[in-house]
């Protein structure tokens, strides 16, 4: 499919406008999560997490161009910037701008997040098995040899600590903490030491937005600070223990019914030897200590394995290096007793589409009978032309506005969004695909309501159901009436009026009725209907040929010819209607 571009038909207004906006917010982070993916796979695999956006940018930008770099990776709610709507309307971007600078910095943010606070969000490059940021394991053998030997001579309890039990300890500790977002992104030095005001990240344009009760990043803290937008390490209310206390607890109670009381002294420890050898970043705030992992410290690896808790079915995602650790580690969730076991490997729908589909940004508009003319042909151009701007809609969410008689230009693509009203409405839709050489693919997508699910179920019956060409009956003498009016309002304007001869306002138009101006519309339009009555009356009677009968013919010319006074003529019908 070389012709990126798509339609999609709603029934209302409403829907369509909706899902063009969906559309477009919706498919940023999937297109996003295909680059990096890809350059994980050309050249990114084995590098640490804080050289990855820089090698994301070179990689990508060069290829793409600054224009087409821009409108690919440009964050949804970075669309308002005005150096981005200059970009739109000259193609060029402003010489002072900060845009460029802005959209990496936020690629910079999306790739921390989406290995760390996102990771287990949605469909992530993690969960469908794509690539994982996981510990540097030369900084975790460090770590793990430095506090071995003190937690088996300091911590009573832990004298039988072995190497692999302490290595799963840690392990989970960075898990949970890198996937609360605790990594130490640059931006996020002020969020730290504010300890976990969203307030400051608000102020920055390119950032995305944090209100009160959104999800923010969440440290691991001393203390319990800003109505736990970190996670305290200890807890200060007897008999409800902290994440913390609980994975200590999960790790070394089979050594040791005495671990509980010692749990302070061993996190002491085990985060002192951490900070140590490069994986956390400690940070002092007044009388707190607040801790991160180190971005350096995590290296991007696209050998992934799934595991699932046998109790809970809770499913985590693991380096292949790390794979005999977790295999019989306890499960990660707070009050789960369960231990992971791992899974058969399958092929993951969007782990094929990250690391094999085009990189090709959805930008979504909505086509509708409440866009105004010169928005809506605009669009259709825009929509149709060959070589495209990289920000050009490249899918209508659309309303039957455009089942027939627009010209849409080649499409090879089609999806209805409900089962079309009658099967006229459905031949009509995806007739638009499938013009330039006969191949086209259409998909509808059934609702769960009655006559979706009817034709889910007999899906024939829209498929072989008769077509209804539209209709009319060409003696009706209303509807000649009607046709013959607007032909002569097409050819009175096709003789160049002048500007003002129609008013824009309708309070003019009837201002004008009382004294009969020739000058004024609508006196104007009927006296050009009055000096052209037979040729206008011929020329309208010869499109038709012999289809018209002879009593139409007559009842039309009676309509034509009467005098403005006479009741049921055209000039009294435009008059009084007025």
């Amino acid at each position: 499919n070389d012709d990126k571009k798509l339609l999609a038909f709603s029934d209302s207004v409403q829907d369509a406008a909706h899902r063009a906006g969906f559309f477009t917010g919706r498919t940023f982070r999937f297109n996003l999560r295909g680059a990096i993916q890809q350059y994980v796979k050309a050249e990114g695999r084995g590098l640490a997490l804080d050289r990855l956006p820089d090698g994301f940018i070179d990689y990508w930008q060069p290829e793409m161009g600054d224009e087409t770099f821009i409108a690919t990776f440009l964050a949804p709610d970075m669309a308002w910037m005005a150096d981005y709507e200059e970009l739109k309307k000259t193609g060029r971007i402003p010489t002072d701008s900060t845009l460029l600078t802005d959209i990496k910095r936020r690629i910079g943010w999306e790739i921390y997040t989406e290995y760390g606070f996102r990771c287990r969000i949605g469909r992530s490059l993690e969960k469908t098995g794509c690539s994982i940021a996981g510990p540097d394991e030369k900084r975790l053998a460090e770590a793990v040899t430095a506090c071995l030997d003190i937690l088996r001579n300091e911590i009573g309890a832990l004298r039988d600590l072995d190497t692999e039990r302490l290595e799963r300890f840690v392990l989970g500790m960075l898990a949970h903490l890198r996937q609360q977002g605790g990594v130490h992104h640059p931006i996020l030095s002020g969020y730290i030491e504010n300890q976990g005001n969203t307030y400051l990240l608000n102020k920055i344009p390119w950032m995305p937005g944090f209100g009160m009760s959104v999800r923010a990043p969440a440290f691991l803290s001393l203390k319990r600070v800003n109505r736990n937008r970190f996670d305290p390490l200890l807890s200060s209310r007897a008999g409800r223990p902290t994440w913390y206390e609980s994975w200590a607890g999960k790790c070394f109670d089979p050594l040791s019914a005495l671990v509980t009381p010692q749990i302070a002294p061993i996190y002491d420890i085990v985060l002192k030897a951490l900070t140590g050898a490069g994986l956390l970043v400690e940070t002092r705030v007044r009388d707190n200590r607040i801790w991160g992992i180190a971005p350096q410290a995590l290296v991007i690896s696209d050998d992934v394995v799934q595991l699932r808790c046998r109790s809970c079915g809770y499913e985590l995602s693991v380096p292949a290096a790390n794979e005999r650790l977790w295999i019989g580690a306890p499960c990660l969730r707070f009050h789960c007793t369960g231990t992971y076991e791992a899974l058969a490997p399958v092929q993951d729908y969007y782990g094929k589409l990250y690391a094999s589909g085009d990189i090709e940004r959805i930008f979504a508009e909505e086509h509708t009978g409440l866009l105004d003319r010169d928005t809506r042909e605009n669009l259709e151009a825009c929509f149709k032309k060959k070589d495209r701007d990289p920000w050009d809609p490249n899918l209508l969410s659309c309303t039957p506005t455009l089942e027939m008689g627009i010209d849409i230009g080649n499409l090879s693509s089609v999806i209805l969004c409900s089962v079309p009203p009658a099967q006229a409405n459905y031949l009509q839709r995806i007739g638009r695909a499938g013009r330039r050489d006969g191949n086209a693919l259409n998909l509808t997508v059934a609702n769960a309501r009655p006559h979706d699910l009817y034709f889910f179920a007999e899906p024939q019956e829209m498929l072989a159901g008769d077509l209804d060409p539209p209709g009319v009956f060409l003696d009706a003498s209303a509807v000649l009436e009607r046709q013959f009016t607007a032909f002569c309002m097409d050819c009175w304007v096709q003789t160049g009026i002048a500007e003002g001869a129609m008013p824009l306002q309708l309070r003019h138009v009837l201002g004008n009725l009382e004294k009969v101006n020739p000058e004024k519309f609508p006196h104007n339009f009927l006296a050009f209907i009055e000096n052209h009555r037979t040729d206008l009356f011929d020329r309208f009677i010869d499109i038709f040929s012999s289809s018209l009968s002879q009593e139409a013919v007559a009842h039309l010319r009676r309509f034509v010819e009467g005098h403005r006074d006479q009741e049921g003529s055209l000039a009294y019908r435009i008059v009084d209607g007025l």
